[in-house]
């Protein structure tokens, strides 16, 4: 009964309610979580860092233009590597340059290509995001700053700086989640059940190539789903959880990569 409870009012609580969220859900599993060592830190001079313009950065690295709702140019990114082959549109998204784990060539994309457009991410952890943000104004990624407002380019420059998590802290060599699944059922029964269902195969806003269940994406993409479940998807009204701390992320992680086992391997 308290789990479904839980449902229900996750489901209807709104951005503004959710260290109500922690709280409840912090309970449920033994005690009020630390903060997450990725956020907060000292105040930056006209920038905010609070969870929810980090994970409005996440969303637009993610895909700026569902966030923004219009649609990227027709040609493809002047910087995009012409030998990985891929949709136009899709060149124009932060993930397909840098990937879901942030480290470009260094990380999951060193497979596809060591093109040195695929930057690792890393230098920018830690960085004056003032700094950051002169950089995307001016360098590669100008053209971006034609559609994104003020705040908008703020909130990515503040991700990237404070944003960013560490794959190898989430994630095993095998890409298993480092993380208790019998906790993680506690949260998604909380947080996720409502829309997702027991199975995890409805309301999927997955990716090209997904199947349409959270079982297989956690599994054979894990390090998109943990980007989506912390800072949401951006053409979705989902909760994000980049108010939870990174080890009930892994122990969510670790539940849904249990999620549907006969879904088919790539």
């Amino acid at each position: 009964m308290v789990q479904v409870s839980f449902s229900h009012l996750l489901g209807s609580l709104k951005l503004w309610a959710q260290p109500i969220c922690v709280t409840i859900l912090a309970v449920a599993i033994g005690g009020l979580p630390s903060a997450s060592p990725v956020e907060g830190g000292e105040p930056i001079s006209g920038f905010s860092s609070d969870v929810e313009t980090l994970s409005l950065g996440g969303r637009l690295y993610d895909n700026l233009w569902n966030v923004v709702g219009r649609r990227p140019p027709d040609t493809a990114h002047p910087s995009f590597p012409e030998v990985v082959k891929t949709y136009n549109e899709k060149t124009w998204r932060c993930v397909s340059c840098h990937g879901w784990d942030y480290q470009g060539r260094d990380g999951d994309l060193g497979q596809v290509s060591k093109d040195e457009a695929f930057a690792s991410l890393a230098p920018a952890i830690g960085r004056n995001p003032a700094e950051l943000l002169q950089i995307i104004r001016t360098g590669t990624h100008k053209n971006i700053t034609k559609v994104l407002s003020s705040d908008q380019m703020k909130a990515l420059s503040v991700f990237l700086s404070r944003g960013q998590h560490s794959i190898a802290d989430l994630l095993d060599k095998s890409g298993a989640a480092r993380g208790v699944s019998e906790r993680g059922k506690i949260i998604y029964d909380g947080a996720c059940v409502r829309c997702h269902q027991a199975d995890g195969k409805a309301v999927i806003y997955g990716e090209e190539g997904d199947v349409a269940s959270l079982g297989w994406i956690a599994r054979n993409r894990p390090a998109q789903a943990l980007h989506k479940i912390r800072n949401g998807v951006a053409k979705a009204d989902m909760l994000k959880l980049r108010f939870m701390p990174l080890d009930q992320i892994a122990d969510l992680l670790a539940y849904l990569q249990q999620l549907d086992p006969q879904a088919p391997d790539p």
